[in-house]
């Protein structure tokens, strides 16, 4: 018969060994996970020709306004007017502006697209569509946001055919929006169906930042699959949308949709109570914008 040990040598082990239990818990805690995304690359392709990746996908269509004067007419165009009577369905306060021949409210220079809100009379500004379209891909934009009460810049998505019916029926991909009358310092990316819309939309993600909203840059993306949406601020995942496989009343995304970039002012979420506070004038500035596939 083995030797048994002390009951006094037995509690001495058994305390050691609890204690190297206790430390392991303090040194090693739980893990999150973050997801990311990751960063732009630069490859050689078989022409010699340099290709933009990102993520495993390859850069199928960009700006870098890397030029001077108006916006690239092959590819953006302008939607234009008060978008009366409801002031494009927003209650918004501007008008916009064609740039096609003249850069006025959306100028390029210094290395970026300007896009310039000001009041004489009334007040003017820009929104841009792109000429083109997709389905399905990495959607970013760099963006310096306005960040300021009265004025309501975004960076969204719609479709280029409406074949599920009239808004919200055929879907809306809302990839930032700001304003700070909502939440200072605030951006917030949004998903709209008929199953989904208007002040029930789908909330893919919201983050407040610091002042440095309007003065430093930041990337605002979507990545959009079958499956789901996911969105992204300076490549970290926020919030996604995930498709529940009952068709279009909750996800009308399996369709097209061109890019828009615009600078509303007032109306319901820019605030008309702030809107005195512009002093007449307000920016929203775009490094680039790409669409990885």
């Amino acid at each position: 018969m083995k030797k048994q040990l002390s009951f006094s040598l037995r509690l001495l082990l058994l305390s050691g060994v609890a204690a190297i239990m206790s430390v392991s818990c303090i040194f090693l805690p739980p893990k999150e996970t973050v997801e990311t995304i990751g960063g732009e690359e630069t490859i050689i392709g078989e022409n010699g020709q340099e290709i933009l990746t990102k993520n495993g996908l390859t850069c199928v269509w960009h700006d870098e306004f890397d030029y001077t004067g108006v916006p690239d007419t092959s590819k953006w165009k302008y939607q234009t007017g008060h978008g009366n009577p409801y002031g494009w369905g927003n209650n918004e306060q501007q008008e916009y502006t064609d740039n096609t021949t003249t850069a006025d409210t959306a100028i390029v220079e210094d290395g970026h697209l300007k896009i310039k809100a000001y009041n004489k009379g009334g007040w003017k500004s820009a929104r841009l569509n792109s000429k083109q379209s997709w389905k399905y891909g990495y959607i970013e934009a760099r963006l310096k946001i306005t960040d300021r009460y009265g004025a309501w810049p975004a960076f969204w998505m719609m479709p280029q055919n409406s074949v599920y019916g009239d808004w919200p029926d055929s879907g809306e991909i809302d990839i930032m929006e700001n304003a700070p009358n909502v939440g200072n310092h605030k951006v917030f990316s949004t998903l709209h169906a008929s199953g989904h819309n208007g002040s029930s939309g789908a909330g893919i993600g919201s983050k407040f930042y610091d002042s440095n909203l309007s003065s430093e840059w930041h990337t605002f993306g979507v990545m959009w699959t079958e499956e789901k949406i996911t969105a992204y601020y300076d490549d970290v995942a926020v919030g996604s949308y995930v498709n529940d496989g009952t068709g279009y009343v909750n996800w009308p995304y399996d369709k097209e949709f061109y890019i828009i970039l615009n600078l509303a002012i007032g109306g319901n979420l820019g605030g008309d109570q702030y809107v005195n506070s512009l002093n007449g004038q307000a920016e929203f500035l775009v490094d680039y914008v790409r669409v990885y596939q």
